[in-house]
C-alpha cells in the first residue's frame, strides 16, 4: 500500500495474483505489494495530502482519532500517557481502515485506465483514498462521548479521483483498552456480472516501524494456553491463527491484536526497515483480515471487528472471553452465504432467500472442475462424525462429494483420504443428505475447510444442473 512498484514486477505480480484466484482460489491473498526501491520517474504526479481532520475517541487507556480527511479510516492511535502515533500515514493507502477487491481484472471506467503498477487490483475501493493521494469524500459522520459514526464513498485505488459504486459506513467504540468497529459496505455496481470472491482487507493495519512482531496461535489446542508462535519475517504471508488473532509488537512487546469472531485466515508483511520510523516513514508493519467474499453487484455486507491494544497477554485474554467458535459445520443460508464462496460456478446472486441456488456446473469446460467452499474453519474430526446436507439437487447425476482440507494441505486435493462422496437424487427436492464422516480415510486431526464439488465420474451429467441448499450442518437440521 505505499504503492510504488517497478513495472516488470508488478506486472509480474499481478499477472500472478490472477492466476492464483483461477487455480488455488482457497489460498491466493489479495493485497498490495510493496516496493522500497522506485525506478526512476515513479507513479505519476501525487497531490500533498491535505491535513489530517481528526475526530478523537479516549479514555483511560487508550486515545484514537479517524480522519475525515482520510475518508474516515483510523490515522491515530496511541496509548494513555503517550504522544507517539502507532498508525503509519506514509501515504493514503496505509493507515487502519477497510478495503474491497472484486473483477474485472483490469478494471477501467469513465475513460480512466488503472496505474500499471496496480493493473492487477481490478475493482478495488480503498476507505481512505487512491494511489494519487486524492482522500475518499465523506457523505456524513457524527460523533458522541464513546462513539463515532462515518460514512463515506471509497475512491478505486488505482485509478484518478475515481468514486466507487458502494459505500462503507464504519461505527467505532471503545471498551477498556479494545476498540470495537462495526462495519457495512453497501455494493451499487451497474456492472450485474458476478465475479469471482477474491480475499479482502476487513481490515487492513498499518502500523509504524517499531511494530514489527508477528504474533499469533497456530496450533492445533487453542484456548489453552499453549505456547504462541513469533515471525518477523518481512515478506507478505498467509497466517492460520486458531484463536482468531494475530499480534503486531514492538520490541517493548506491546502493541496492538486484531481479533475477528470466526476468522482464522490473517496476512502479515513488514515494508521498509524495522524498528524505526515515525507515521510518515516508509517503514512499516503491516496485518489484515483477509476473508474471502463473493462481492455482489447489489449486495450489503457487515462485520464486527475488535482491536486490543496493550500487551500480547492483554490480546489473548480478550480472545478467550469471546464465545468459542463452532466445533463443526453450522451453516444455515438465512439470508447471507455464511462465508461460502465459489470457484469456477456461481449461484442467482443477492438477497439470499432461506437457500443458496447454485449451478451444479462448471462456468469454464476446459477447467477441471467447480467448487462451492466454506470458509476457512477449526473442526476436530472426531467433534463431527456426520455432515447433514439439507438440499435439493436437480440433475441427471447421482452423487455428489464432500472434498475436505488440513492445516498441512496447500489447497484442496481432490484425493481418496480427502474425499468422501455419497449418492444423491436429482429431481429437485429437498431432502437431508446424512454423510457419515467418522471412519472414513483421512477424516482424522484437524479439519480446517470443506467443500462441494461432483466427482469426477459425474462431469458428464452437470450440463443444466442445479442445487439449492438450506444448511449445511453437524446435527440434524429441523425440516
Amino acid at each position: 500500500m505505499p504503492k510504488i512498484f517497478s513495472l516488470a514486477l508488478c506486472l509480474m505480480l499481478s499477472a500472478l495474483a490472477f492466476t492464483c484466484v483461477r487455480d488455488y482460489p482457497a489460498t491466493a491473498p489479495y493485497t498490495r505489494p510493496v516496493d522500497t526501491n522506485p525506478p526512476s520517474g515513479g507513479l505519476p504526479p501525487q497531490q500533498q495530502p491535505n491535513a489530517p481532520k481528526r475526530l478523537f475517541l479516549q479514555n483511560d487507556k487508550i486515545r484514537v482519532g479517524i480522519d475525515l480527511n482520510a475518508g474516515g479510516a483510523f490515522t491515530y492511535l496511541s496509548e494513555a500517557g503517550s504522544t507517539v502515533n502507532m498508525v503509519n500515514n506514509n501515504d493514503l493507502g496505509r493507515q487502519w481502515q477497510t478495503a474491497i477487491y472484486a473483477g474485472p481484472v483490469p478494471y477501467s471506467v469513465n475513460g480512466k485506465n488503472p496505474v500499471p503498477q496496480w493493473v492487477g487490483l481490478g475493482w478495488n475501493p480503498v476507505q481512505t483514498g487512491d494511489v494519487h493521494n486524492n482522500p475518499a469524500p465523506i457523505i456524513s459522520y457524527q460523533q458522541s462521548q464513546n462513539l463515532v459514526y462515518v460514512k463515506n464513498r471509497p475512491l478505486i485505488w488505482p485509478l484518478l479521483n475515481e468514486p466507487a459504486d458502494c459505500t462503507f459506513e464504519h461505527w467505532v467504540e471503545l471498551q477498556d483498552n479494545v476498540v470495537h468497529v462495526r462495519c457495512r459496505v453497501v455494493i451499487e455496481r451497474r456492472d450485474t456480472t458476478q465475479y469471482e470472491a477474491r480475499t479482502q482487507e476487513t481490515p487492513c493495519i498499518y502500523l509504524n516501524g517499531p511494530y514489527y512482531r508477528f504474533v499469533t496461535y497456530n496450533g492445533n489446542r487453542p484456548f489453552t494456553n499453549d505456547a504462541t508462535v513469533e515471525f518477523t519475517d518481512r515478506d507478505m504471508i498467509n497466517r492460520y491463527g486458531t484463536e482468531n488473532w494475530i499480534a503486531l509488537l514492538n520490541e517493548q512487546g506491546r502493541g496492538l491484536g486484531l481479533y475477528r469472531d470466526n476468522q482464522y485466515m490473517f496476512v502479515s508483511a513488514g515494508f521498509g526497515l524495522p524498528k524505526v520510523g515515525t507515521e510518515y516513514d516508509n517503514n512499516s508493519g503491516y496485518i489484515n483480515n483477509n476473508m474471502f467474499l463473493l462481492v455482489d453487484h447489489n449486495g450489503t455486507y457487515e462485520y464486527d471487528y475488535y482491536v486490543v491494544v496493550g500487551t500480547l497477554a492483554d490480546v489473548r485474554q480478550f480472545a478467550y472471553s469471546r464465545p468459542r467458535p463452532a466445533a463443526g459445520p453450522n451453516y444455515v443460508f438465512t439470508n447471507d452465504r455464511q462465508g461460502w464462496y465459489y470457484y469456477n460456478t456461481r449461484d442467482t446472486g443477492w438477497p439470499i432467500r432461506n437457500e443458496l441456488n447454485i449451478r451444479w456446473q462448471r462456468n469454464n469446460t476446459e477447467q477441471a472442475r467447480f467448487r462451492l467452499m466454506a470458509p476457512m474453519a477449526f473442526w476436530r474430526a472426531t467433534d463431527v462424525p456426520k455432515i447433514y446436507i439439507h438440499a435439493a439437487f436437480q440433475t441427471k447425476a447421482t452423487q455428489a462429494s464432500i472434498v475436505f482440507r488440513k492445516p498441512s494441505d496447500p489447497d484442496f486435493l481432490d484425493q481418496p483420504n480427502r474425499t468422501v462422496t455419497f449418492p444423491i437424487i436429482g429431481d429437485g427436492q429437498y431432502r437431508i443428505y446424512e454423510v457419515t464422516m467418522s471412519g472414513r480415510e483421512g477424516w482424522d486431526g484437524i479439519i480446517n475447510q470443506m467443500s462441494l464439488t461432483a466427482p469426477d465420474g459425474q462431469i458428464q451429467f452437470e450440463k443444466g444442473s442445479t442445487v439449492r441448499i438450506k444448511s449445511i450442518t453437524m446435527t440434524p437440521p429441523n425440516g
